[in-house]
């Protein structure tokens, strides 16, 4: 009850409980708060025990996120970090990172993460935020981590958020009208201010006999989808703020006739945004940036989807690159055959031929049995012509692709199709496990605010991440 409820742990010592419990069984035997902290922390390494020993036994490559928090209570940073793959997901370990954050800083928390649960040499990808600390601490993990265990060398480690791409190309189009929006923004605070002055625009939207009933919306000024539901609220209303202006003394700026228009072009094009993610042109070099460093794992995403597989990136691919298509097409086919390879190189299992035979030349299994079509195999192996040899790749480009169909299960298509594509299905489960935004791990660690209330904020770090694990453990 303490940990999903995020009671504070010396609530077992207050007279009120303490009175509640004796009502329900006045036989029962109170516990302080250091058994509490106690019980705790029991539950919090069991429940990482089995977590670690799932992920030693899981062959899958992991992919990693991470996030960074500040606490306001405790004035700490802390890092959170979190483990995706097929098919699980989890909160890994909460550190307390002490500011400043800088790379050496977070490049050493993150490390010590990694190996402490035996993950280093399973990465497939970290996905993280655009910014300077993170990509010089994207340099300093490569030299960390031995190019032996990365993906392609780790050419694919680096995973860029995408929603913050996203909202560094449209943060960086708002610039353009920012005195605009700030106008729009200072007359939406001072109407939603106070519930009297809610009331009294209730009254101004009746009078002009307004039928919409959207509230408006306040933003914050980092979302731009925030900024959009924001925008679009207020116009609607544009007349009720121009009446306003003349019957409240304290209203005093009302957004001019060019504030409104240009926040009506630019919800214009935040629509695309917000209904599809489509990319306006005037945005393509932020966009540029990102989809040149991470556009090679998505391809290859969208190859092993049986519904696309090489089809859609050769429809694509003309529309974006348009004169120079046709390379860029090759390199994802390649880059698909060298990461089979790859895979196929570090499967860990010997050549098929070799557990037939045992020291004296006779065929077997590891029991000793012999097997009868030791020569069968030799015979398929000697006469088979070489230049026939398909790789699995080939196979599963030559199928026609599915019909899209939204109820397709991708995962469960892979799983039943293992025996086919072995080596394939190990790719397919390590690279459609990658997240392409940090947005599920930082929704996740919001929460953590949470836990670091007035009455927790002299909580050590360690029982705060035993806590915060094991909330999203019961969860």
């Amino acid at each position: 009850m303490i940990v999903l409820h995020e009671y504070p742990l010396n609530m077992v010592e207050h007279d009120g409980f303490r009175s509640f419990v004796n009502s329900l069984q006045p036989l029962f035997r109170h516990v302080s708060r250091t058994t509490i902290r106690r019980d705790i922390s029991k539950i919090y390494e069991n429940e990482k025990t089995k977590t670690m020993n799932s992920m030693n036994d899981n062959r899958s490559r992991v992919a990693i996120t991470t996030d960074l928090w500040t606490s306001n209570n405790q004035k700490r940073g802390y890092m959170v970090v979190t483990a995706h793959y097929i098919d699980e997901s989890w909160i890994l370990r909460l550190y307390m990172c002490p500011p400043p954050h800088t790379a050496k800083l977070l490049t050493k928390v993150l490390m010590e993460c990694l190996i402490e649960w035996s993950i280093e040499r399973k990465l497939s990808t970290l996905t993280l935020d655009n910014c300077i600390v993170n990509i010089a601490m994207m340099d300093q993990m490569k030299e960390k981590l031995r190019n032996a265990s990365l993906l392609m060398k780790g050419e694919l480690l680096h995973m860029k958020c995408s929603a913050h791409i996203l909202n560094l190309i449209v943060q960086q189009e708002l610039g353009a009208i920012q005195g605009a929006i700030e106008t729009i923004r200072e007359s939406v605070v001072f109407w939603t201010g106070t519930p009297k002055r809610v009331e009294k625009f209730e009254e101004a939207k009746k009078g002009l006999s307004c039928s919409s009933n959207k509230r408006l919306v306040l933003d914050c000024n980092t979302r731009w989808n925030s900024t959009y539901l924001m925008l679009t609220s207020a116009i609607t209303y544009k007349d009720v703020f121009s009446r306003l202006i003349h019957t409240e003394k304290n209203y005093k700026k009302e957004p001019s006739e060019r504030d409104w228009l240009l926040a009506k072009v630019m919800c214009e094009k935040l629509k695309l945004f917000y209904n599809d993610y489509g990319i306006k042109y005037d945005m393509m070099d932020k966009f540029e940036q990102y989809w040149t460093s991470i556009h090679g794992i998505l391809a290859i995403a969208t190859v092993l989807d049986p519904r696309f597989k090489m089809k859609l990136i050769e429809y694509y691919f003309p529309k974006i690159y348009v004169g120079e298509y046709q390379n860029e097409v090759k390199r994802i086919r390649m880059l698909c055959y060298d990461l089979l390879k790859e895979y196929k190189s570090n499967d860990g299992k010997q050549n098929l031929l070799e557990p037939l035979f045992n020291a004296s030349g006779v065929g077997g299994d590891n029991d000793g049995c012999v097997d009868d079509l030791v020569g069968f195999d030799l015979y398929v192996s000697s006469t088979s012509n070489v230049e026939t040899y398909k790789s699995e790749l080939d196979l599963y480009l030559e199928e026609a692709v599915l019909p899209r169909s939204g109820e397709f299960d991708i995962l469960a298509w892979w799983k039943t199709n293992g025996l086919k594509y072995p080596i394939l299905q190990q790719v397919a489960r390590d690279v459609l496990a990658i997240p392409v935004s940090t947005v599920a791990s930082e929704s996740t660690f919001s929460t953590s605010g949470r836990h670091v209330t007035p009455c927790r904020n002299r909580l050590h770090p360690n029982m705060l991440e035993a806590l915060f694990y094991v909330i999203a453990v019961f969860i």
